[in-house]
């Protein structure tokens, strides 16, 4: 993320530093770490990050095995754009923060406490990392941002800086962004490309459109998504004002469902896929 200058300065809060705020700091790298340099701590650490934490976001496709729990007094010298205690404990140990610029309380239940089988405890932190979610965006719309207009080739531009960790780290190279005309209208294209598959960024008159590419088979996102029995846990924030967000979308699914065509590894199954979604016969059979 050092790609990514200006970013807002975020503490989440919570008692023990071991679930709810390791999981929403975990949630502001993965969903908005263009804009958010997030960190986690606790007013009563816990010594330890909760198991079933860690298992809710590597649900996500991402990982907590380099996180500790941390002590408030850690930071109280360090200015921060915003603190969030995410519980009301941490509110009442916490209520004011020196060089804070602003405070919020999100009221979140402990799943920590919660007594029954491993599947509804795991259940318990899902639902409380799913609400954590839907919290950290709607504190992203409300924060004061400013959208400026951009050119498509700028748009694209931040747009791959937001994915290319994604891409790169499974040796895709991006081969720059051109310009091309449809339909008498400009459209500005870039890839990540390793052999013989990329994925195709466009940006149309400030809208984000995203392609999976193997060979002269190419499938818009939500479809390849579709074909992958993904479709209800893609990553939908709701309305934004934000152009990019698109592209912390498809950062999201890429981690989360994309593998198999990152790896080469489903690629054969991505060509079968196109084939049925466009009626064409089975390699070796005819219509």
């Amino acid at each position: 993320m050092a790609a990514f200058a200006n970013r807002k300065r975020i503490l989440f809060l919570c008692t023990g530093n071991a679930a709810r705020s390791q999981m929403a700091e975990a949630l502001a790298r993965i969903d908005h770490g263009d804009l958010l340099d997030p960190v986690s701590a606790g007013s009563r650490p816990a010594g330890f990050v909760h198991p079933l934490a860690r298992h809710a976001i590597k649900d996500l496709g991402f990982s907590l095995d380099h996180a500790y729990s941390k002590g408030a007094d850690k930071f109280r010298q360090e200015p921060f754009d915003l603190v969030v205690t995410v519980c009301d404990s941490a509110a009442a140990e916490c209520p004011t923060w020196p060089g804070a610029r602003h405070i919020v309380n999100w009221s979140v239940e402990d799943p920590t406490f919660l007594v029954g089988s491993d599947e509804a405890r795991l259940a318990a932190f899902r639902a409380t990392r799913d609400d954590l979610r839907r919290r950290l965006d709607s504190l992203m719309e409300a924060l004061q941002r400013t959208h400026p207009r951009r050119s498509d080739a700028t748009l694209l531009q931040q747009g791959a800086a937001i994915v290319g960790g994604v891409l790169r780290a499974h040796g895709f190279k991006f081969g720059g962004i051109r310009e091309e005309k449809t339909a008498g209208r400009s459209v500005a294209v870039g890839r990540f490309s390793r052999r013989g598959r990329a994925l195709e960024l466009q940006v149309r008159a400030g809208v984000g459109i995203a392609l999976w590419v193997a060979g002269e088979r190419r499938m818009l996102h939500p479809d390849y998504m579709e074909c992958l029995g993904a479709s209800d846990r893609m990553r939908y924030p709701g309305a934004s004002k934000d152009p990019l967000d698109a592209f912390r979308r498809l950062r999201s699914d890429a981690v989360r469902f994309a593998r198999p065509f990152l790896t080469g590894k489903g690629i054969k199954a991505f060509e079968r896929a196109f084939d049925a979604r466009h009626g064409k016969p089975a390699a070796g059979k005819k219509k």
